[in-house]
């Protein structure tokens, strides 16, 4: 089964979920997680916002059973619609206008609108665990319990990602820590979600990783984009409004004790948004020496732990069949 066919298993869930619901609010969750006027979940928005469902999809072959692969679907649609939530809320937040070619939900219906959806979303992610019909009691209670574990810690992130944006000073195992809780716990829990769990949570666990690296990198570098057309991401716009992504917190850590380039960054800091004279001494200082090489060596030593983990275990495994670069797309 390809990936158009798993995600065709998510939108069945999803429309189960949401068949009962105001048609106007019905209007609004379409509008924000499938493709214009389809329902269909489009993969340029699975690429910008679910890599780690991409990522669980493409894990998905012929080894799995019945039983494990609803119990996959049923999870994974359920951080499909919570996740939905979440951007719907960060894109408030950031004051993000437009995302994946279209007006966002906010820009479009207003924030107190989106709000709602937001919160919605959460709720409906829950109800779609709780009324599935192919999973035995036990097991939903089980999902439910991981799904609630996985929110509050991404409320956590959020809550110290807010925190620490206001500080001019930063410690760089907190900032580490909070993208882990937001960004890598959603890796473990699909891997809960799968048989043989500690090899898939070991393989997840790193992928997520790699992945939170490089989306980081990605978004720092577009913000000096020379495209006047150029829309920025929510992410993009998080870190104008002083989100402290990973690179910019090597470049704090690199420079921690040199007073003149803390006082730089602590003035840029206190500011109530970053301008375009900052972005660019933030990428002097980031592309300009050893930073970025350590950076880029982090991702690779990860690249390569993940590809010696797969090739230790195929041989111990028959029913492995794993490629690296497909799980990285």
């Amino acid at each position: 089964m390809n990936l158009s066919k798993h995600l065709e298993q998510i939108v069945i869930n999803i429309e189960n979920t949401t068949d009962d619901i105001d048609q106007g609010l019905k209007d609004m969750i379409s509008y924000q997680i499938y493709e214009t006027n389809q329902i269909k979940i489009e993969n340029s928005y699975l690429d910008l916002n679910f890599k780690e469902i991409k990522n669980a999809l493409n894990l998905v072959d012929g080894h799995i059973n019945k039983s494990t692969y609803s119990k996959i679907i049923t999870g994974l649609s359920a951080l499909f619609l919570f996740k939905s939530g979440i951007i719907i809320h960060d894109e408030i937040g950031s004051g993000t206008p437009n995302s994946n070619g279209k007006d966002t939900l906010w820009w479009k219906w207003g924030p107190a609108q989106a709000i709602n959806v937001g919160d919605s979303l959460y709720s409906l992610s829950r109800l779609l665990i709780i009324n599935d019909k192919n999973i035995e009691e036990n097991e939903i209670l089980n999902i439910l319990n991981k799904f609630d574990k996985l929110n509050t810690n991404i409320f956590k992130s959020k809550f110290l990602e807010l925190q620490n944006s206001e500080q001019y000073k930063i410690n760089f195992d907190n900032i580490v820590s909070i993208y882990e809780l937001k960004e890598i716990e959603p890796y473990l829990y699909i891997s809960e979600l799968f048989d043989n769990t500690n090899l898939i949570k070991s393989i997840f666990k790193i992928i997520g990783e790699i992945n939170l690296y490089e989306m980081h990198e990605n978004a720092f570098k577009n913000l000096l984009s020379e495209n006047l057309n150029y829309n920025f991401s929510k992410l993009e716009n998080e870190i104008l409004n002083k989100k402290k992504i990973l690179p910019i917190a090597y470049v704090f850590k690199e420079y921690e004790n040199d007073i003149e380039h803390v006082k730089k960054l602590g003035t840029i800091y206190m500011k109530r948004m970053l301008e375009n004279n900052d972005i660019k001494l933030l990428h002097e200082l980031f592309y300009s020496n050893k930073i970025s090489k350590k950076y880029t060596n982090h991702i690779q030593k990860l690249k390569t732990k993940l590809e010696k983990l797969i090739s230790q275990n195929k041989k111990t495994n028959n029913n492995l069949s794993i490629n690296v670069q497909s799980l990285l797309k």
